[in-house]
């Protein structure tokens, strides 16, 4: 094989080399951890704490009711209990015993409204769990694909580092001099493939008598836009 076409050789393996090292890098990132996933793990905190303190404040009018029942008993056991004779002092218990009433309606409508306002957040919470284990579900399958690709990727990489150490010792080292140069200035493509007359890189037409030249194998020839070294495929 000519010096070019080994040079061509390497060049299509440092692009596939570039190429799944890219890749790589890719699915790397995706193993991270997934933000949608952890978005929905808010969700259910977040409506977990909110249904948490729906019920904690209707536990705490619960028991509120509960006090002013109790306190109402006493209350009509002194009126009713025929120990209390004195027109005021029965006065101030009836005031009392409506003030309690009072109070308790009140305590039973805001818990009551809490209630039903737990009862909705539970019905939210189950649908965000359910989305929540549907992104899990999802994102641990990906998370198996993309574990696998990233096996089949180390293992091809591993593969071209090989064969580049294999096609760089058949080269001289002017001729790689020229070729990491090139590869390092022109975005990593140093040879570009002629084919009819075309720079398969740019897409120039190459002037006739060096196309041909290039085709022949006579000596190097570069693509007279983007300055990579011509291959004709011979």
């Amino acid at each position: 094989m000519s010096v070019l076409g080994q040079l061509y050789r390497l060049q299509l393996t440092d692009s596939e080399w570039d190429e799944k090292s890219h890749r790589l890098m890719e699915v790397v990132e995706g193993l991270a951890a997934s933000d949608e996933v952890a978005h929905a793990r808010e969700e259910v905190v977040e409506a977990e704490r909110a249904l948490h303190e729906s019920k904690a404040k209707a536990r705490t009018l619960e028991l509120e009711v509960g006090t002013i029942d109790a306190r109402l008993k006493a209350n009509q056991e002194r009126m009713y209990g025929g120990k209390v004779r004195n027109p005021k002092e029965l006065s101030g218990l009836s005031e009392e015993a409506k003030s309690l009433l009072r109070r308790r309606a009140d305590a039973e409508d805001v818990e009551l409204e809490l209630m039903l306002q737990a009862e909705a957040q539970e019905a939210e919470l189950a649908e965000i769990r359910a989305r929540l284990r549907q992104v899990e579900a999802t994102w641990q399958e990906q998370q198996a694909v993309l574990t696998a690709e990233k096996e089949q990727l180390e293992s091809r990489l591993a593969a071209l580092e090989e064969l580049r150490g294999e096609v760089r010792s058949l080269i001289s080292k002017a001729d790689l001099a020229l070729y990491d140069e090139l590869r390092a200035g022109l975005g990593g493509v140093a040879v570009a493939l002629l084919r009819r007359g075309m720079c398969q890189v740019c897409g120039v037409d190459v002037p006739t008598g060096d196309a041909q030249a290039v085709e022949r194998g006579e000596g190097a020839h570069f693509c007279p836009v983007c300055n990579r070294l011509l291959y004709g495929g011979g």
